[in-house]
């Protein structure tokens, strides 16, 4: 077999991918359907492929076609290079850096320190931080300033720079301007062009401020090394108990930083580049007079260095209006960087293994997908720094791995990854799952109905018939524990298997996840969740907590579900809402939101378990996991025989999770029996029910305990 690793530039790669074209995974689709070359592994700008040696020249004559046909390319290797077996093939070959530069300038074959003194060997990182001495050590030679071109590209090329339109259009920009600000002899207008960065958390900042410094340094405007502190970030509170001195700060404290930096500045000829300053808190009330007043004084202090305010991403009107009441007082130009989509996190997190020299597998990134979702889920994501923790974990795990077997295997495929997902295994039948689940029987029927009736209408249309697909959306109402979300987990994958979704992940938020802490704030909050969704299900647990006021008195949930409905709709076959909750707290907010309700065609109610289901659910988690004796099967039907009707019917009873803390209670008990006695087999005895039922989250229940029926409280996650 012949090997063939296929790499493209990296800025060509980037340029496709502001437009919206993922070639790389594009390419891994197409050399999926050749029968006669198998992947073997891709990276976020390369494929390595398997094949016979005869088949070298239709492959390549293949993907030429492919790059012209597909991505409008007219001369199809003019960004891509070959390595591997590339013997009488007429394509370009990779050069590595050394040898291209050799090729171009014969002199680099010299030995590149021939000039240096005995003993002038550098260690290791100190060639560009360090200047070079002579041996006498007598007088230091100052190293040559960087080229500001390269340090342009560099920084553009670095995370999260290359990421963002947005950072790059800045970047660049700037680096065009100084030269031409320094020749008019107005350098220092610089320092009077400020920032307002719209950024989430996790994606980057502290690493783009750095960028900017570096920056400056490249065409002489900081003095000394740039490795030094150059940026001091502070986020400014809104209460002065808030404060801790340092970080945390008032606006007094911030403009005595911004004081004591100019002073400095002035006496050192600048050494401090960036103040950066978090005005997320204070984003509501920019236009007022007292803000207005602290911006006068801060603009006094500022012309030697740069200020960046920062907010989260914002709608664009409201960041427009935090724009103009800055501009007011100060040259504020807004950079806005939406969050990283998530094709974009999985190419980052590809990157950030091969770096390690580790290969995230084709196949696995389904798997790495449902393990964003699931670091998203809880409203607690950030960022890079998620996904760095993410890239680590996996490295670990596979380590571990390789331990137990005893190899060095360097790819994580979907094995090494789904043990972080929050799905079962892809190969797993939904369907016979949901067979598999009690009771529900009703809930069964209608999402079969569902499924037969997008797939006749569109066997409808590929016959001529102009049958409208209905939209997939559904409202799943019950109390808690009726299997609400583990039905909506395999209705997504049982979507995914009749073709109407691409993904079939499942992404689970509560309702108020979606509600923003500022003004502006929930409606790309809302749709970052959506975006995350498309191609699979976006299960909104707790809906209803939308339909009311937070505590502030702002209505953000009525913002988030506006949102909604517009996403609903503009993307309803690319990816279907499932909102739970309560039956009358749900009825009552679609009630509220004609948009929202004619949005949902498919309402679906999971009915409260009876006695006999809770009792089957409860043998069904004990089967297979412990031995019982037979007196256990009367006591347990005794013990549900016991419960009063109100409390089963009750809103809050929590159903199949109430079973679930029975059980681990009832096994409980019989696990400390049996430390006792260990010579006994471990097994589960009546009398180990008779134990926990004693226990007052399950006594009070039993009807033989009527005189106090409080249900309130007992329902448990």
């Amino acid at each position: 077999m012949s090997s063939l690793t296929v790499t493209f530039d990296s800025t060509w790669l980037d340029a496709r991918r502001k437009d919206g074209v993922r070639v790389v995974r594009q390419l891994e689709k197409w050399v999926a359907r050749d029968e006669a070359a198998k992947l073997v592994s891709s990276s976020a700008t390369s494929l390595t492929i398997e094949m016979k040696p005869a088949h070298r020249s239709d492959f390549t004559e293949a993907l030429g076609r492919e790059l012209i046909e597909t991505f409008g390319e007219e001369s199809p290797w003019q960004h891509v290079t070959f390595a591997g077996d590339v013997e009488g093939l007429d394509v370009p070959r990779f050069q590595p850096a050394r040898q291209k530069q050799a090729a171009e300038d014969p002199r680099q074959d010299e030995d590149p320190r021939q000039d240096e003194e005995p003993g002038q060997a550098e260690e290791p990182g100190q060639a560009e931080s360090q200047p070079k001495r002579t041996e006498n050590n007598v007088k230091p030679v100052e190293a040559p300033p960087p080229d500001p071109t390269k340090v342009v590209d560099e920084i553009c090329e670095s995370v999260p720079v290359k990421h963002s339109r947005e950072m790059i259009a800045y970047v660049r920009e700037t680096a065009s301007i100084i030269p031409m600000l320094q020749k008019l002899g107005v350098a220092s207008n610089l320092w009077h062009q400020h920032l307002l960065l719209a950024m989430d958390e996790g994606y980057g900042r502290s690493d783009f401020l750095a960028s900017l410094a570096r920056l400056y340094a490249a065409f002489g405007l900081l003095k000394g090394d740039v490795a030094e502190k150059t940026v001091r970030e502070l986020i400014l509170c809104v209460e002065a108990e808030e404060s801790d001195g340092r970080y945390r700060v008032t606006w007094q404290e911030a403009l005595d930083i911004a004081r004591d930096m100019a002073r400095s500045n002035e006496k050192n000829g600048v050494s401090r580049a960036v103040l950066y300053l978090d005005i997320s808190a204070w984003q509501g009330k920019l236009a007022t007079s007292e803000v207005k007043r602290h911006l006068r004084w801060l603009n006094r202090f500022t012309g030697s260095f740069l200020v960046v305010f920062r907010v989260p991403f914002l709608e664009a009107h409201v960041l427009r209006e935090a724009s103009d009441a800055l501009n007011d007082i100060l040259n504020v130009r807004v950079v806005a960087v939406p969050p990283l989509p998530i094709g974009d996190m999985v190419d980052y997190a590809r990157a950030e293994f091969s770096e390690q020299g580790f290969t995230l597998a084709p196949e696995a990134t389904d798997a790495f997908e449902q393990w964003i979702l699931r670091e998203k889920g809880d409203d607690s994501f950030f960022g890079y720094k998620t996904m760095d923790k993410m890239v680590q974990r996996a490295i670990y795990e596979k380590a571990r791995m390789n331990c137990a077997a005893g190899t060095e295997d360097r790819t994580l495929c979907a094995e090494d990854v789904l043990p972080f997902a929050q799905s079962s295994c892809a190969g797993d039948d939904p369907t016979a799952e949901l067979d598999a689940l009690v009771g529900l029987e009703a809930v069964k029927q209608r999402l079969r109905e569902i499924i037969v009736q997008i797939q006749t209408q569109k066997a409808l249309t590929s016959k001529g018939r102009k049958v409208k697909r209905p939209a997939i959306h559904m409202v799943f109402t019950g109390n808690p524990g009726t299997g609400k979300t583990t039905v909506a987990r395999l209705a997504a994958r049982m979507l995914h298997d009749a073709g109407i979704l691409r993904k079939g992940h499942l992404f689970e938020v509560k309702g108020r996840d979606l509600c923003g802490r500022y003004v502006g704030h929930t409606a790309p909050k809302t749709s970052a969740y959506c975006r995350d969704a498309y191609g699979s299900v976006l299960f909104i647990d707790e809906a209803y907590g939308l339909f009311r006021e937070d505590s502030s008195g702002v209505d953000y949930g009525r913002e988030a579900l506006d949102t909604l409905v517009a996403e609903m709709e503009n993307h309803r076959d690319d990816f279907c809402v499932i909102m739970a909750g309560y039956k009358d707290d749900m009825e009552t907010m679609l009630t509220g939101n004609l948009g929202l309700k004619s949005r949902i065609p498919f309402a679906v109610d999971f009915p409260n378990y009876s006695r006999a289901e809770l009792e089957k659910i409860f043998f069904l988690m004990l089967d297979g996991n412990f031995d019982y004796e037979s007196a256990l099967k009367g006591a347990v039907k005794e013990f549900f025989t016991k419960i009063p009707d109100e409390v089963l019917n009750a809103k809050e009873f929590s159903n199949a999770r109430f079973v679930r803390n029975l059980y681990e209670r009832v096994w409980g008990k019989a696990a400390y029996r049996h430390s006792l006695h260990a010579d006994e087999p471990l097994r589960i005895l009546a009398s180990d029910l008779a134990g926990a039922a004693e226990e007052r989250e399950f006594k009070h229940l039993l009807a033989d305990h009527a005189s106090d029926r409080r249900i309130i409280g007992f329902s448990m996650n």
